[in-house]
């Protein structure tokens, strides 16, 4: 049985971590992950993902035997199974279609990586969120990026002490987006990613893109970059938005 599975559904692809009971990530479900990215990405007829874990937990973060096996040959940072050669994760593909992740149980190290990277997060009340390295003198690799998500105060506490959070608390403070019933996760993702087929698809990927890449910048490169919106506004599509919104229906996207 494949550890990832990997489904189309019209405009939706379900991208679904399937290593029960915990979903630990090993290397060969980061190559799966590396290649479902890509195909994502480059596959014009999905629009958007729904990434989840089979069972009641997300993933417990990646495999300690093969990190092992990794250090003991002496760790390099292209083995980084989030940015080196094999990213797992969305952001390492630039891809620029929206990711709906959907968490349940526990969300830990690289699995916690994996929801950040997505752009809209929904989870259960079972859902807990961690970062348990520092119990393996292991340094969080995405560390500097924490604060990007959360108050630094936060990221201190779960870096430093390998505890974790409740999903309550997650949503205070806006990691997540919704808390949902365990019975209602999937089909709560897929409404969202229902909605998300209602709009304009060209739109959708320029706003992510000058979202992600305009972190970096400052106000005047945000401005410039911005920019990459004059091909979507002048777009067939754009035109069809229009036209369909004076003659009050629904719009037929082609993606163009």
């Amino acid at each position: 049985m494949s550890k990832i599975l990997y489904e189309k559904k019209g405009r939706i692809a379900y991208i679904t971590l399937n290593r029960p009971r915990l979903n630990v990530i090993d290397l060969e479900m980061v190559k799966d992950l590396h290649d479902t990215w890509d195909d994502f990405r480059d596959d014009d007829n999905l629009w958007v993902a729904i990434l989840s874990g089979a069972g009641n937990n997300f993933s417990a973060g990646f495999d300690i035997k093969d990190f092992l096996h990794m250090v003991e040959r002496r760790f390099e940072w292209k083995d980084s199974v989030m940015f080196g050669d094999k990213g797992c994760s969305p952001g390492t593909h630039s891809v620029w279609k929206p990711v709906v992740c959907a968490l349940d149980g526990v969300v830990n190290g690289t699995g916690l990586w994996l929801a950040l990277e997505s752009d809209i997060r929904i989870a259960t009340r079972e859902a807990t969120f961690a970062l348990g390295e520092v119990r393996l003198n292991v340094a969080v690799e995405f560390t500097g990026l924490l604060t990007r998500y959360m108050p630094q105060a936060i990221p201190n506490e779960m870096l430093f002490t390998g505890s974790g959070i409740t999903a309550e608390r997650a949503h205070n403070f806006g990691l997540i987006n919704k808390i949902v019933p365990r019975e209602q996760l999937l089909s709560e993702a897929t409404a969202i990613a229902d909605t998300l087929c209602e709009n304009g698809p060209m739109a959708m990927r320029a706003m992510k893109e000058v979202v992600y890449l305009g972190q970096d910048l400052d106000r005047n490169g945000v401005l410039t970059l911005s920019g990459r919106f004059m091909p979507v506004v002048n777009s067939e599509d754009t035109r069809e938005g229009f036209q369909a919104f004076l003659e009050k229906r629904k719009p037929i996207w082609k993606g163009k």
